[in-house]
């Protein structure tokens, strides 16, 4: 009798009889490659994409919010909410009801729950009774809600490609209670390229085929793993890239004194407060001179970048055209190589700001080419693929319904 029972025991702690039942039903595996844009697939052979393509989906292009940036990107993504109401609306902000600043630099602002709102993806799993692991997500390091994904990642630029992968691959496949239905990876290597060197150079291209290498090998291991067949996979990117050189500029100083601008978020989609009383003289000074970008006050902000009802938005927003910067003499003339490369955070109409969709799974078309739609409405997506309700958000699954089978 007692050798059955440490037999039983035994084959409890092997075959993990006491942990809670495997994760059922499908999952979603969010993955993004940041500042890829819409066309880098027909820059370079990207076999492993292809295939994901032939027998999936892709987008023409995937249209990000305004401004064009990172972090109001990807939580725009995680929420399905504009940034006037999720409420990031720049990578740099200034909340007059916290009186604090916010930037992407800044761990303990980035760690704090005040400057997020809205419910993220992972918050909507977990409430809805399932798992969900992050690799990287903004937001994702927040206790949002009070709450945190079952597994999550302090970003750490230094982790190796493989080692994210290998990671998620084993969250969505442990068997048992640990198991997620949903998890996020992210790699910033493209964006990183396409900043220092332009879209069109060969380091993005050599970027482009390194990220095909990882979806090789992200799919040999859900091969191995035996889940790809019940994985939705959503491949994205938070906005594209444009060319910006020394020939393409907008000189403050040739308008009014930049010392009258508190500046708190950088060109191209420039976000100021002016000092003192006298607002409307400098907005009538940059609106005279109104060549190579366009100057809002706050209330004038057009409809369609569903960002001027944030208390975070400041007095004025300066918009340059694509491809050009909005910057000071002094700091243009200190810097010989500045602007060079390539740059993002133009109009979210702009073709070059548009990003990468493509999605593979059993629920998605095989061979389908979709029309570009705005990435907010990935949330409701991501919660219909899962079975679960979503938060009130600005998405809406019928403008994306056409992907489904």
């Amino acid at each position: 009798m007692k050798k059955l029972l440490v037999c039983a025991l035994m084959a409890m702690s092997l075959f993990g009889c006491i942990e809670e039942e495997k994760t059922t039903g499908k999952k979603v595996l969010l993955v993004s490659f940041d500042g890829f844009r819409y066309d880098y697939l027909s820059k370079t052979d990207t076999p492993n994409f292809d295939k994901l393509v032939d027998s999936g989906v892709i987008s023409e292009g995937l249209i990000p919010i305004f401004p064009s940036k990172t972090f109001p990107n990807y939580y725009a993504i995680a929420t399905g909410l504009y940034p006037e109401n999720n409420g990031f609306i720049a990578n740099n902000m200034y909340d007059p009801e916290m009186d604090a600043r916010f930037t992407i630099s800044n761990r303990e602002a980035v760690e704090n729950p005040d400057w997020y709102q809205g419910e993220p993806i992972w918050n909507t799993v977990e409430k809805a009774g399932k798992k969900s692991g992050t690799m990287f997500w903004v937001g994702s390091e927040t206790p949002i809600q009070d709450m945190r994904p079952t597994h999550w990642k302090q970003y750490n630029e230094s982790m190796p490609d493989s080692a994210r992968i290998d990671t998620v691959v084993k969250w969505l496949s442990y068997g048992n209670g640990k198991e997620v239905d949903l998890a996020t990876l992210y790699f910033s290597f493209v964006d990183a390229r396409g900043h220092r060197h332009g879209p069109d150079s060969p380091e993005v291209i050599e970027a482009i085929k390194r990220a095909d290498d990882l979806m090789g090998y992200l799919m040999q291991l859900l091969n191995q793993k035996q889940i790809s067949q019940k994985t939705n996979l959503i491949i994205v990117s938070d906005h594209g890239m444009t060319d910006i050189s020394r020939d393409r500029v907008v000189i403050l100083d040739e308008m009014i004194n930049p010392d009258d601008l508190e500046v708190i978020s950088y060109s191209p989609a420039m976000m100021a407060n002016v000092k003192g009383n006298n607002l409307d003289e400098i907005y009538s000074a940059l609106k005279a001179n109104e060549e190579h970008f366009n100057v809002y006050k706050k209330e004038e902000i057009p409809e369609r970048y569903q960002l001027k009802k944030h208390r975070r938005v400041p007095e004025l927003l300066l918009v340059a055209d694509i491809g050009y910067t909005i910057t000071t003499r002094e700091y243009f003339e200190s810097r010989a190589n500045y602007p060079s490369g390539g740059n993002h955070g133009f109009d979210n109409q702009a073709r070059e700001m548009h990003a990468l969709f493509v999605a593979h799974g059993p629920d998605f078309k095989k061979g389908y080419t979709a029309k570009p739609f705005q990435n907010v409405h990935l949330y409701s997506l991501m919660a219909h693929l899962l079975e679960i309700t979503p938060a009130p958000n600005d998405g809406n699954l019928d403008s994306v319904s056409v992907l489904l089978k």
